[in-house]
């Protein structure tokens, strides 16, 4: 079981801010970092890097890509070659860095709301147009609107895909993902696949690595980050098939004065990879045993329903039933003590829910539903 770690007095933004006029004791479960202390082999890589005492300019060795591909083949069957990785500070940046590259101001870029709100941000801050191809709810999951996401890569010169999404939890069959390469492919068109929550799932992850047909348009965004809690070490790599693509964001990074590499996040990162398994294991363990206990606890509620994701550690809570709009919604359960992410960020779709980060202690989840069912009481 991994160990929870009280995080208050740490410079913390998930627990040393709050909303004004929020609780003092308010429960914060909105940002999406673990409360969970990392893999002790990643503590004592860096313990030993920073005993030696010298932070000079430093590459990324052999060793990097060797973990990250190894990891990759070992935790998802993917054969991903070395040369196809491009590392990167961040998988937003990687958006934007793709975004630039291979489109022109005003052109659309395609994002399937309700999705991550940074994808909203990137966009427009970048001077492109967000082109909305709405998730669909078929009665059990969402779903993507094939025939709508047609008539809207017409007027986009790329497609933003969240896989595993966030927040709704969707891990994309292989079959869903090659029904969008065939779209993707007919209305030529680049694809960009954020992969981040990609080793935090409950049932078989599909890369659109898995998609040949589209190796000449693609770039997949990973990173240990979400695996392994180390957000703050910014450290993430685009893996990119197509050598034209690859050269391109190369130049771009290295225009930007993007060079060497903070021998912390290499370190970090080998060792996740190399070691860190066993402790996503039992990881996975503790936030799928959480989601349980939200899923249970939403069974006789009128007020709000939830299901077990398929991925993440973040649940898409509905909250629809009680009528409130979403200020309102979201001031209401803040004034409880609890803080979680507002669902209209996510896009017009998210209006009435609210995103549940559950990567931390069994005592704090329950005692976050005992404040949301005394809100409601």
């Amino acid at each position: 079981m991994p160990e929870f770690v009280h995080r208050k007095g740490t410079n913390s933004y998930k627990w040393d801010t709050k909303p004004e006029g929020a609780p003092e004791d308010i429960i914060p479960m909105w940002v999406a970092d673990m409360d969970f202390k990392v893999p002790e082999e990643i503590i004592n890589a860096l313990k030993r890097r920073i005993e030696h005492g010298v932070f000079g300019y430093s590459f990324r060795p052999r060793e990097y890509f060797d973990a990250v591909t190894a990891w990759l083949s070992d935790y998802h069957d993917l054969n991903v070659k070395e040369e196809w990785i491009v590392p990167i500070p961040g998988v937003v940046y990687g958006i934007a860095a793709t975004i630039r590259l291979f489109s022109n101001s005003g052109d659309g870029v395609v994002i399937q709301p309700p999705v991550y709100w940074p994808f909203f941000s990137v966009i427009k801050d970048n001077e492109r147009k967000v082109v909305e191809n709405p998730l669909k709810w078929d009665g059990m999951k969402y779903v993507m609107d094939y025939e709508d996401l047609e008539r809207k890569l017409e007027i986009a010169k790329i497609l933003l895909l969240c896989s595993p999404h966030n927040p709704v939890g969707r891990v994309w069959d292989l079959e869903e993902l090659k029904e969008l390469a065939s779209i993707i492919k007919k209305k030529d068109v680049i694809v960009i696949s954020d992969e981040i929550h990609a080793d935090l799932i409950f049932k078989k992850f599909h890369s659109m690595i898995e998609v040949e047909e589209i190796y000449d348009r693609l770039v997949v965004l990973t990173s240990p980050h979400k695996t392994f809690n180390i957000p703050a070490l910014h450290v993430a790599n685009a893996i990119v098939p197509n050598p034209d693509i690859r050269k391109k964001l190369l130049s771009f990074t290295k225009a930007l004065h993007v060079f060497g590499a903070n021998p912390l996040t290499v370190e970090a990162t080998i060792s996740a990879y190399r070691f860190g398994k066993r402790w996503l294991l039992e990881t996975l363990k503790t936030i799928e045993n959480n989601m349980d206990i939200v899923v249970e606890w939403a069974k006789d509620k009128d007020y709000v329903s939830a299901y077990k994701p398929e991925g993440t550690f973040l649940m898409w809570l509905d909250f629809r039933a009680t009528g409130f709009p979403d200020e309102e919604l979201f001031n209401k359960l803040l004034s409880a003590g609890v803080w979680l992410q507002n669902g209209k960020s996510f896009g017009e779709q998210g209006e009435g829910f609210m995103r549940m980060n559950v990567a931390t202690s069994k005592e704090i989840v329950e005692e976050a539903l005992k404040r949301i069912e005394k809100a409601f009481s």
